[in-house]
């Protein structure tokens, strides 16, 4: 008899709509017409609005982009490429509305594991509700870290495709892993991916074990390599992705390739070709800081936040005379994080239901996948610990292929995010599948309990007296000192406060979530005693998975992240020296803003010397630390800083013209060799004259002792703007050097005089020098790297060939489905 398609899609299609509910309810300013202001997307529409303009009007995929730092790729920004399986991801996110989309793909990635796993239908439920609303989840996306929650939200159909592919379900399984680490590495979050590709690693070493153990060493080997091969294919359609972020990386800070000599006491702080540790490990995890998972406030939440008017931080505000309404406000945005971190969006919680349930699955689980998702929960721990655990962080950093290029390890705790919630439905789904004795899994039941609420009981106790709450990285006393001049009677008051209301944050939470598992093991203890019946159950653990995560999640996007859209155009409206100065036509000078340096609203309205970018090229950034922070004349010329922002005697944004900006291009009387880098940037402090070049002696071979000339009259133009290619015209009666106000980036940028390809050297230790014979001639600047054209051609056709792959699987499953009889 063939399956009743009704009875199997109607309970899914349910759950579709569940989950587009809750989204839709969760997000409900969307449904007046809101828009969600995040503050890295605000950045990144600003960083990319010339790259976007210049797509717009010439039909072009820009490459580059001038509009931060003097010039840089577009690749981390905005970059068109040939990548079909994108379609994949528009189908699976239905179109939805930001933030909308976001928690829907998670819950229904989440929720296509379960089923490969064959829980029961509202165990599915369950266990994707209570992933798709993690507070990490909310954390990231109000703040606009969007390639990362798309990263996260693959993360559970990938390793699905990997259980079937373990299974026995070669095709499917492997169809399915090569799309979704597609899909992941599109995304285009290599750290979250760089992360999976280490639970991956663990998986195989556990099933590889189980094999010999079973002697089923022949069919693991069979699914390993069917798993291999799809991760090299799903490499394919991110090629110009995955290689042009190779190629630009080991250019920028993060590549670690500063040709300056490391400070003293800093050469050890390096790992070869990497970041500084310091830099690495900013954001680590306290080693108690994973406890938030049973208490989200045990370490403040965010670093600032709300108290009520009740609290002790109101009420001395308000005994120290302050007015009320100034009180509240002051309230509102308290110093309540006291961790080690410098600062935090919020704070780590899965839900204590999710927590009972997983020290439930410790004592009831037998199956041997346990021991993957254990070893990787508590690998996601150890990392995120950072310099907190620096004898195993830094043996990884040093020695462990590219993980020099991340940071912030506190994101390690995506991790067990994915696989605690996964063996916590485990637990839930063996503990009411009636395979288990009774009286045992009631003894274990309180196990969990006992051990669960044990913990959150002292957390209660510990706030009495026994946690400080505070530390050395506290913020609040700097807080107090700035807003009471430093008056030490005051700030003693508000620091008594302020632990106050961090003791009672916790306590509150902490009885919360003893609340939640006690009727989580009420539930399942009347349940095996048969007081409830299954339906009632179910529905019961739903609602109380979604009361116990919703409201955390919620208190890191509300109706607070969201503006209308005209106030949302409004943050990229010009200020009126933005608007002076873009008076000027010229198409290509720079702005260098004094005021707001890294902010990236300057490239929204103009080419400028500073920018937003966590990826910027190290030869900048070099130049950032060593002269553009002191303001040093001679480079804010070169690379031609015609207008200058600053704030004037009353604090308002005032602007002047700099005369002495050097243009787009100039020819140069002489060449100043330095034996180094070191020398090069220290001959930088005081540049000779305008007319004089410093070089590398590096290239010496390139430009043959040539000595440059010019005559009275020489110039050189810039007769064509655009992204990747700038024309000019030169006119000198002598063989001439030219040095141009561009960054030198070799992996791309090319020089053509009158057609013919020449050289470009790197001068002033960041701009581009070229020799130029006398007379006139057409000078072409092009950006043409490799990486892209090719890497692009290769994502358009293994793209094709994916989807055509996903097609046959689909067909390939359907027809096996027709054919198994209905059990």
């Amino acid at each position: 008899m063939k399956q009743n398609w009704q009875k199997a899609v109607l309970p899914h299609v349910y759950a579709i709509l569940l989950f587009l509910g809750l989204a839709f309810l969760f997000c409900s300013p969307v449904l007046e017409g809101m828009e969600i202001r995040q503050n890295d997307t605000v950045q990144w529409q600003a960083m990319s609005q010339e790259a976007r303009e210049y797509k717009n009007a010439t039909g072009i995929d820009p490459l580059w982009t001038n509009a931060m730092f003097g010039g840089m790729p577009t690749y981390q920004i905005f970059m068109a490429q040939d990548n079909y399986t994108y379609f994949l991801h528009q189908i699976l996110t239905l179109g939805l509305p930001k933030p909308v989309n976001f928690y829907f793909l998670a819950m229904i990635g989440f929720y296509i594991l379960l089923n490969v796993m064959g829980f029961r239908h509202w165990i599915t439920i369950i266990g994707a509700i209570a992933f798709g609303f993690t507070s990490y989840t909310s954390m990231i996306i109000s703040a606009g870290h969007d390639t990362k929650m798309f990263t996260i939200a693959y993360i559970a159909p990938m390793l699905a495709g990997i259980l079937l592919t373990y299974r026995g379900r070669y095709w499917i399984g492997g169809v399915i892993t090569c799309i979704t680490l597609a899909l992941m590495t599109t995304s285009g979050h290599y750290q979250i991916l760089y992360y999976m590709l280490l639970v991956c690693l663990i998986i195989g070493i556990v099933y590889v074990v189980h094999a010999i153990r079973t002697q089923q060493v022949p069919h693991v080997i069979k699914a390993s390599l069917v798993l291999i091969v799809s991760g090299a294919l799903s490499v394919l359609p991110s090629t110009v992705n995955i290689w042009t972020t190779s190629e630009y990386s080991k250019y920028t800070m993060r590549g670690g390739h500063s040709e300056l000599s490391a400070p003293e006491g800093e050469e050890g702080d390096k790992s070869a070709g990497g970041l500084t540790k310091s830099y690495a490990f900013a954001w680590s995890q306290g080693l108690t800081e994973p406890l938030t998972i049973f208490a989200p406030n045990l370490y403040g939440g965010q670093s600032t936040g709300p108290l009520s008017t009740s609290s002790a931080t109101y009420k001395a505000y308000t005994s120290l005379g302050m007015p009320a309404a100034q009180a509240e406000q002051y309230a509102e945005n308290s110093p309540r994080y006291w961790g080690p971190q410098s600062m935090v969006d919020g704070s780590i919680y899965w839900g204590a239901v999710i927590i009972f349930l997983f020290v439930l699955a410790l004592f009831i689980v037998k199956d041997f996948n346990k021991w993957w998702i254990v070893a990787a929960s508590i690998l996601g721990v150890f990392l995120a610990w950072g310099d907190n655990f620096a004898v195993f962080n830094y043996f990884l950093f040093d020695y462990l292929p590219l993980y020099n290029k991340f940071r912030a390890p506190a994101q390690a705790l995506i991790i067990p995010q994915v696989l605690v919630p996964l063996l916590a439905c485990w637990a839930l789904n063996d503990a009411v599948s009636g395979t288990i004795d009774k009286p045992q899994l009631l003894k274990q039941l309180k196990k969990a309990f006992y051990i669960t609420g044990g913990i959150c009981l002292a957390l209660i106790l510990g706030s009495f007296g026994i946690i400080h709450f505070t530390s050395s990285a506290d913020y609040a006393r700097n807080f107090y000192t700035q807003i009471t001049q430093g008056n030490q009677q005051i700030i003693d008051t508000m620091m008594t406060a302020i632990i106050e209301d961090r003791a009672s944050l916790l306590r509150i939470d902490a009885l919360r979530s003893l609340a939640i598992m006690a009727v989580a093991f009420g539930l399942l203890w009347a349940l095996l005693q048969q007081k409830i019946k299954p339906a009632v159950f179910f529905a019961a653990m739903t609602a109380l998975v979604a009361i116990d995560q919703i409201p955390v999640a919620y208190r890191y996007l509300n109706k607070k992240n969201y503006v209308t859209p005209t106030d949302y155009s409004r943050i990229f409206e010009p200020s009126p020296v933005d608007q002076a100065i873009k008076q000027d036509k010229d198409p290509y000078y720079r702005v260098f803003n004094a005021v707001n340096f890294q902010d990236a609203l300057n490239s929204y309205h103009h080419k400028a010397v500073g920018g937003y970018s966590p990826v910027k090229l190290a030869l900048y950034q070099d130049l950032i630390v060593h002269q553009i922070s002191k303001g040093t004349p001679g480079v804010l010329n070169m690379l031609n800083a015609k207008y200058i922002i600053f704030a004037d005697s009353l604090g308002q944004l005032a602007y002047q013209q700099n005369p002495a900006a050097l243009g787009n291009a100039w020819f140069v009387d002489s060449l100043v060799w330095a034996k180094n880098a070191d020398e090069e940037m220290k001959t930088l402090d005081h540049l000779p004259t305008a007319r004089a070049a410093v070089v590398d002696e590096r290239f010496k071979p390139v430009l043959n002792n040539f000595v440059p000339g010019r005559d009275s009259a020489s110039q050189i133009k810039l007769t064509q703007y655009g992204l990747n290619q700038l024309n000019y015209q030169s006119s000198n009666a002598k063989p001439g050097f030219a040095v141009f106000s561009d960054v030198y980036y070799p992996a791309g940028w090319n020089v053509y005089i009158d057609g013919k390809k020449d050289e470009i050297v790197r001068v002033n230790y960041l701009l581009r020098g070229v020799k130029i014979p006398a007379g006139q001639h057409t000078i072409e600047m092009k950006f043409e790297p490799r990486s892209y054209y090719l890497g692009n051609a290769i994502s358009r056709w293994s793209s094709a060939l994916m989807l055509v792959l996903l097609g046959g699987a689909l067909v390939y499953e359907i027809r096996r489905r027709r054919s198994t009889p209905a059990a």
